[in-house]
Formats: C-alpha cells, sequence, structure tokens
C-alpha cells in the first residue's frame, strides 16, 4: 500500500481544504519545548509539531491555512495532524485534533471491508474515498477541558501503530 504524499493527499482527500502555502515554523514556534506534564485546553500549529517531534518524528510541511501539520515517523509512514474548532469564542488555538494516516486507495477495499477494519479497530476510523483513490486511518481528539501534551503524543502511538492493520484489514487481507 503506498501512503499519499502529502500534496496529493491533500489535494485528493475530500475532507481537504484546496492546497495552502506551506508556512516554516520560526521565532517562538521553534523554541517550544515539550513538557509531557503541561495541560494544553486548546493546541497550535507550533504545540502540534513539538509533540510530533518529541516522538523523533520528522515535520514534513506546515500548512498553516488547513491548520495542518505533515509528519513522517521513523518508520516512513507519512501522518497529518490537524487542528480543528479553531478560535472558536473566547478559546485562541485548536480545540480538537484530527489524526490521519492517508493512503492511496488499494485494490480490494470494499463497503463491507471497510465495516469490518472499522468494527476491528474501534480506536479509529477507517474511510476510504473512492473517487479521489483514498484510503485513510483517522483517530480524533477532544481537548475540552485540557490533556496533557504526553495524552496527544499517546494517540499519535494508538493512531500509527494501528493504521497499517486498519488498512490491510480494509483490503480484506486480514
Amino acid at each position: 500500500m503506498q501512503i499519499l504524499g502529502m500534496k496529493t493527499a491533500l489535494a485528493a482527500c475530500a475532507l481537504a481544504l484546496p492546497l495552502a502555502v506551506s508556512v516554516p515554523l520560526t521565532g517562538a514556534a521553534q523554541a517550544q519545548n515539550y513538557a509531557p506534564a503541561l495541560v494544553k485546553k486548546s493546541v497550535t500549529l507550533a504545540d502540534l509539531s513539538v509533540i510530533a517531534q518529541s516522538l523523533g518524528h520528522t515535520i514534513v510541511e506546515t500548512v498553516a491555512e488547513e491548520q495542518t501539520v505533515i509528519v513522517r515517523d521513523s518508520d516512513g509512514l507519512v501522518y497529518y495532524l490537524i487542528g480543528t474548532a479553531c478560535d472558536v469564542g473566547k478559546v485562541s488555538g485548536c480545540q480538537g485534533i484530527l489524526m490521519q494516516v492517508r493512503y492511496e486507495l488499494p485494490p480490494g477495499v470494499t463497503l463491507e471491508n471497510l465495516a469490518a477494519a472499522n468494527i476491528g479497530n474501534a480506536a479509529v476510523s477507517v474511510w476510504a474515498d473512492f473517487e479521489a483513490k483514498t484510503l485513510g486511518v483517522t483517530r480524533y481528539q477532544v481537548l475540552d477541558d485540557g490533556v496533557t501534551m504526553a495524552n496527544v503524543a499517546a494517540n499519535i502511538g494508538v493512531l500509527l501503530s494501528i493504521a497499517p492493520g486498519a488498512a490491510s484489514m480494509a483490503t480484506g487481507e486480514n
């Protein structure tokens, strides 16, 4: 199964907005440190980047207009951290995180196999966009009342540990 490249996936995925310009993190964003016990009620692109880097992962691209950080783990798996519910009410930053791995749609993906993959992997949502030829595995985290940075990192770990097997299940392989 081929992992979608960052620009291909953003353009192909029905959930993605039109591709925006990458914006590198500078100044205070680069200087921010990972603090595992720090409770976050909302996150910024800098927070998402620091958390991913704390896992030893590499930031591939930051798309500020979409509140998205695209990351590569040490095994080469590319994933997306997308801030949601951003700047709502009196809360600055994003109060939710959509964590996502996207693959080029492999053969064998059917609605029945997607249902089986979802039943077998309750911690994530497995979906396909048949028109855009994308298979995705998503985990969503709500930050209401706050979670620690370590908890966000743990949720990323859950996604990355489940995504390859869930994607295989969606093809009918498992």
